[in-house]
């Protein structure tokens, strides 16, 4: 079943590409088609998120607020141990030459957040100080409209590019674009046998695929609207938490946050 369906999505973007190609993006759309390695001045609201332990780990992010970042709530567990420490890194493409460094100070996880069940999967982490704005580093709105099954999507990140590479900031990192093609509820559970919510999204490969080290990327749409945040992956379908529907918590939280300052 999984494989009639990427028949379906490689022969649709094929007669897509070749009907369409010249109503299409040509810098984005060039880009991701040639190696999926873009330049962070596209994509300027990813933020690399590094975890310090003996093993370190990492997980992507999108910024909402010059003080803060949506991403997956099992990212955030780490603020949980004592010596957990959590940097961020953007305005770079390649995170090690960033610029702009915060830690991570305080989180939030959704209150239904559940790690052995992996609903809910959303969390927002909050910086030392404030970034600076500009070309390189942006602010993603949240969408109010959700996409239609069959859209286009995108997500960017800095996750693992081979099984064996420990995740880390090194040069070999570069900033990646995977493109996804957004498929209904029943399509999803038919082939990763979890009953979804409302709360949730499901895309497929275009072009590119998640590894170790992408949970917590924006999913987004052409425009550049925040729609989802990766999850994790079930039989090469990629499940998100759902930012829109989630868009009432998130606000609350960043208000909270700030009124404690």
């Amino acid at each position: 079943m999984l494989h009639s369906l990427m028949l379906r999505v490689c022969l649709f973007y094929c007669l897509l590409h070749h009907v369409c190609s010249g109503l299409l993006n040509s810098t984005v759309e060039g880009r991701i088609v040639k190696g999926y390695e873009v330049d962070i001045d596209l994509y300027p609201y990813s933020v690399f998120l590094h975890f310090q332990k003996d093993v370190p780990t990492a997980c992507g992010s999108s910024l909402v607020m010059d003080r803060a970042v949506v991403t997956a709530a099992h990212c955030l567990n780490e603020l949980k141990h004592r010596d957990g420490r959590i940097t961020a890194f953007l305005g770079a493409t390649i995170p090690i030459h960033a610029k702009v460094v915060r830690h991570v100070v305080d989180y939030r996880t959704h209150p239904h957040y559940r790690a052995e069940k992996g609903r809910y999967n959303l969390g927002i982490a909050f910086f030392n100080a404030r970034v600076p704005l500009g070309r390189f580093v942006k602010k993603i709105p949240i969408a109010f409209k959700s996409p239609m099954p069959g859209d286009f999507l995108f997500t960017s990140g800095w996750g693992k590019q081979v099984p064996n590479k420990v995740p880390d900031y090194s040069d070999l990192r570069h900033l990646k674009v995977s493109k996804q093609i957004l498929i209904t509820d029943r399509e999803c559970e038919q082939y990763t046998n979890f009953r979804l919510s409302s709360a949730y999204l499901c895309t497929v490969s275009v072009n590119g695929y998640h590894y170790h080290g992408d949970s917590g990327n924006g999913l987004v749409t052409k425009d550049r609207f925040l729609i989802g945040v990766v999850s994790y992956m079930i039989n090469e379908v990629t499940i998100y938490t759902d930012v829109i529907f989630e868009r009432r918590w998130i606000k609350e939280s960043i208000l909270k946050f700030f009124e404690n300052c």
